[in-house]
């Protein structure tokens, strides 16, 4: 946590007129707080800790910043790391990565464009990658019990997403409702979940404003932000882990590597119905590391182990 946010909390006076700023950036500073709660030194064997990422275009491919996420994250010790944009990674760089911060198993979707991959402390199984059909495609693994699928819905166009979301279902609705599915990452589009967060002048000009700059970028339609790719998860009884635990409003991009203002949550890890009883906690990971470490704060999500 840098200086500016501890005088928050260390002087009275500060407080409110902080808390102004950082509600007009949409920046939660309660994140803070709560990444430093949940990845407390004290381990529980009882908790499954789960982590999404999009590192950023393989983090930079500079070895300073892969050597500080190794350390990082093996300081926080996820049973599980989900990542998307693991650009330029190898399977042998990938196992180097994972090794470095004490994980043993591995799986990279592809080697070109904008990879997928998992990183865990327990076996990979019944592994499943797509490529065709989707802009970036989805990785799917069965690990400790959880059905895992990971993806990096397209960039630009909500209606690619729309299709890449139906393409999705069709797998995840394959798995008998009883079991427990988890499914995360870059989704790219904006959830109605957080409407109430978007529906101001403010926001909208600076959508709007990035579609004219932009033309191949679609995030509206008729002027209105469009949310069916979320709406179509929600509507097949997936749960939006973030907002179980969450009620204030935060953004997951930008972090503090880019200034522009146009704030968005579009990093999620989402559960069904039959994990939701297990799931302890969720928050944007904010910290010293992740403000600056990609484009995008890392999702975590705890559960009861799986018995």
């Amino acid at each position: 946590m840098n200086l500016k946010i501890k005088c928050i909390f260390h002087f009275g006076f500060l407080l409110i007129p902080f808390a102004i700023l950082a509600q007009k950036n949409a920046t939660n500073l309660d994140s803070y707080k709560k990444t430093k709660m949940l990845f407390s030194a004290q381990k529980d064997p009882n908790l499954f800790k789960v982590l999404s990422y999009n590192v950023y275009e393989g983090f930079r491919k500079d070895s300073i910043y892969i050597k500080a996420f190794q350390k990082w994250v093996a300081e926080k010790g996820p049973d599980v790391v989900a990542f998307q944009e693991l650009n330029s990674m190898s399977k042998e760089k990938l196992v180097d990565l994972a090794k470095g911060a004490g994980y043993k198993y591995t799986v990279l979707q592809k080697r070109a464009g904008f990879p997928i991959a998992l990183m865990s402390k327990y076996p990979i199984t019944n592994v499943v990658k797509v490529t065709e059909g989707m802009q970036h495609g989805f990785l799917y693994g069965k690990i400790a019990g959880y059905h895992f699928f990971v993806t990096h819905l397209h960039p630009k166009d909500y209606q690619k997403r729309i299709v890449e979301v139906d393409t999705l279902l069709k797998y995840i609705n394959r798995i008998p409702k009883s079991e427990k599915i988890l499914l995360m990452g870059d989704l790219n589009n904006m959830s109605p979940l957080d409407k109430s967060d978007y529906d101001n002048a403010d926001k909208m000009n600076l959508v709007l404003n990035s579609e004219r700059n932009h033309p191949d970028i679609k995030t509206t339609n008729n002027g209105a932000i469009d949310y069916t790719a979320i709406q179509k998860l929600l509507d097949a009884d997936l749960v939006d882990s973030w907002r179980l635990f969450n009620t204030v409003y935060d953004k997951s991009a930008p972090t503090q590597l880019r200034q522009h203002k146009n704030y968005t949550r579009i990093d999620y890890i989402y559960l069904n119905e039959a994990l939701k009883a297990d799931a302890v906690d969720a928050t944007i990971v904010k910290d010293d590391l992740t403000d600056t470490l990609s484009d995008h704060y890392p999702m975590l999500l705890i559960l009861k182990k799986a018995k």
